[in-house]
């Protein structure tokens, strides 16, 4: 089509709305270069320009059939994003045909399978965890007890030091230790505790920001608490762990665990489960494990920590006690041995990532 402004000359706009051909090549070549460096770090694509610039400042003719190499690689480049592209679009079309194009039947079909599903999805998760939990990944009570604690720690402190950067490293494992020493407990204790509440890190907030830190304090765990003379306030916890602040998330740990350990009429917590109920727990360190520590689905301390239900130990098939833990299995009470399990379930998960 042809439009005139105030001119009798026609204006062809599908030519001469396009720039000219050198602006089009250094546009093409400014986008190549682009594409190019867009799937590269920082330091690769440095290099890629540092080629680059090397060989557009060779002297004189030499520049020249460089130039050339470079501008039929550009063009090639180019040919292979239009192809990979194309490719791209055709493979969604047919994707989309293969994946929607059913008859009424087959959609029938579709809708009461998935209404069984539906139905009996308990069920289907119940067989999925046991084949998981039995043949593909079984965890054993006592699984690694030929090591020694000294090694078992070694390899807590390994995992640690994925989480957190050397300094902080050597402030959580330092003052560890002191703390261990001071309610007579031991390193390895705190750190399956710690394991976990939160994974090793102890800058973890949970994701309702109820708990927080290398034990998880609560609002109600550290009520009361305080340290050089002044109440310690929950967000203060908030802020060391957002600010990664090692030392003072150690010393409330110490503060907390001192506390408890008083509390226990100086009870050694050398023992991993009585330390954990140090931390959950208080008044039922030393209990009996059939003690339910928590019950009621609509008990927030229970329904808050309900990953701590449904844990028990069936004979293997190799003789034995393995360690389950099923959904179908919580009946809405968490015990000491629950609890237990699931401590020991994580440890041996942990400690069969470096010993097999």
């Amino acid at each position: 089509m042809c439009c005139s402004l105030g001119t009798s000359k026609p204006i062809i706009t599908s030519i001469k709305s396009l720039p000219p051909i050198p602006t089009r090549m250094k546009h093409l070549g400014w986008l190549l270069l682009a594409f190019a460096f867009s799937g590269c770090s920082r330091a690769e694509g440095k290099s890629t320009s540092d080629v680059l610039q090397y060989l557009l400042h060779q002297d004189g003719w030499i520049a020249w059939p460089v130039c050339l190499v470079l501008v039929f690689v550009l063009f090639n480049l180019l040919r292979i994003f239009r192809f990979g592209l194309r490719l791209a679009l055709r493979s969604i079309r047919q994707g989309y045909r293969f994946t929607f194009g059913w008859g009424r039947r087959h959609l029938v079909f579709i809708a009461l399978l998935g209404t069984l599903m539906w139905v009996g999805r308990d069920w289907l998760i119940s067989g999925l965890q046991e084949i998981e939990q039995r043949y593909l990944h079984p965890v054993y009570v006592n699984e690694y007890g030929s090591l020694s604690a000294e090694h078992v720690t070694a390899i807590y402190e390994a995992e640690l030091a994925k989480q957190i950067d050397p300094y902080q490293k050597e402030i959580v494992t330092r003052r560890t230790r002191e703390i261990a020493e001071k309610i007579k407990s031991t390193p390895l204790a705190i750190y399956q505790c710690a394991h976990l509440e939160c994974g090793l890190d102890p800058f973890t907030v949970r994701r309702d920001r109820v708990a927080a830190g290398w034990i998880q304090f609560t609002r109600a765990g550290i009520s009361g608490l305080r340290q050089n003379g002044q109440p310690i306030a929950y967000e203060a916890v908030l802020q060391a762990c957002a600010a990664k602040d090692a030392g003072f998330i150690m010393n409330l740990t110490e503060t907390y665990l001192t506390f408890q350990y008083e509390r226990a009429k100086r009870r050694p917590l050398d023992n991993t489960i009585d330390l954990y109920l140090a931390l959950f727990a208080p008044a039922l360190i030393g209990a009996e494990y059939d003690k339910v520590v928590y019950e009621g689905y609509d008990n927030p301390r229970y329904y808050k920590n309900d990953g701590l239900d449904g844990w028990y130990v069936a004979d293997g098939n190799n003789g034995q006690k393995q360690i389950f833990h099923k959904d179908a299995a919580k009946d809405g009470k968490i015990t000491i041995l629950e609890m237990f399990l699931a401590l020991e379930s994580k440890k041996n998960k942990l400690l069969g990532l470096y010993l097999k």
